[in-house]
């Protein structure tokens, strides 16, 4: 009976807890961190009313979608075949992010698209949780490495046995997201000593197959041993794909699925526990801010 009440009581204040964070991160008006867009790639030009309508829609549609998908999603709305207006759209959440934060993100890039990019017929946008992208043309399935963009921490590293480590270790994240688990990202980190650690992030975009996600992958990770890898902390991302390398642990979770928790009673994981900690423990990235010196390619 203790134990029932324990845990109804943790599933109160976890549940009152996310609430209140979520009305003052919506008070304060917080939004996902905006990263850059392509937009300088690309001449303005009118867009004739279908098309307008067209990709009026298919922002509404990512920015609904995003609420109930699992990260991510892209769809085509309009007809290329006759008429010329169809408008081809994506969004991606980062592999951590889902469900409340995912959909703040892509709501706050489908809201400022159009304005960061006015009268393009097509746009990519990358905040620090997510990308979303649209087009005229259909790019789904294709790699994309062109342009691309630099983040660069400040901090130098001269040794060129923790540069190895690190690029060793980023070529095992690739191998993870596109062979072992097939899910086109994926996170870690390892002890570069006693007291050091690094962590890693590698993603595509999720309409890549496996063998084009790696491509865009090592094409990235080429790119670092030119730009970046001798400043500790970087990212080097395009439309299609992303890698970040750190000395902070700058994403959500591991792996897993889910947090395992043993039930107190039974000593078995619990599903209640496990959903009370998915719902507090999201609250923490809105901690995690890059000291970054942001640099185009």
């Amino acid at each position: 009976m203790e134990g029932r009440k324990l845990n109804l009581t943790l599933i109160c204040f976890a549940f009152l807890l996310y609430l209140s964070f979520k009305q003052i991160i919506t008070k304060a008006q917080l939004s996902p961190t905006y990263v850059g867009d392509d937009c300088n790639y690309s001449r303005e030009q009118p867009l004739n009313n279908a098309y307008q309508k067209n990709l009026n829609g298919m922002l509404s549609y990512l920015s609904n979608d995003s609420a109930t998908s699992k990260g991510y999603n892209y769809t085509r709305i309009g007809d290329n075949t006759t008429k010329g207006d169809a408008v081809y759209g994506l969004y991606d959440c980062r592999g951590d992010i889902v469900g409340y934060f995912c959909e703040f993100c892509v709501s706050s890039a489908s809201r400022e698209v159009l304005g960061r990019c006015p009268n393009r017929v097509s746009a990519t946008i990358f905040y620090s949780f997510c990308i979303f992208r649209y087009s005229n043309e259909n790019f789904f399935g294709k790699v994309t490495t062109d342009p691309s963009w630099q983040h660069l921490g400040t901090k130098n590293v001269s040794s060129s046995i923790e540069i190895q480590k690190g690029d060793d270790f980023m070529k095992s994240l690739i191998r993870k997201a596109t062979i072992e688990t097939n899910q086109l990202y994926y996170m870690d980190g390892f002890n570069l000593s006693s007291t050091e650690s690094r962590y890693g992030l590698v993603q595509c975009s999720r309409d890549l197959t496996n063998e084009r996600c790696r491509q865009c992958l090592e094409f990235m990770l080429a790119k670092v041993r030119t730009c970046c890898e001798h400043k500790l902390g970087w990212q080097v991302s395009s439309a299609s794909c992303l890698i970040r390398y750190d000395d902070n642990m700058f994403y959500l979770h591991n792996q897993s699925p889910s947090v395992l928790v043993p039930d107190p009673q039974t000593g078995n994981a619990s599903v209640t526990y496990r959903a009370c900690l998915l719902m507090v423990f999201p609250i923490s990235i809105f901690t995690d801010e890059l000291n970054i010196e942001r640099k185009k390619n």
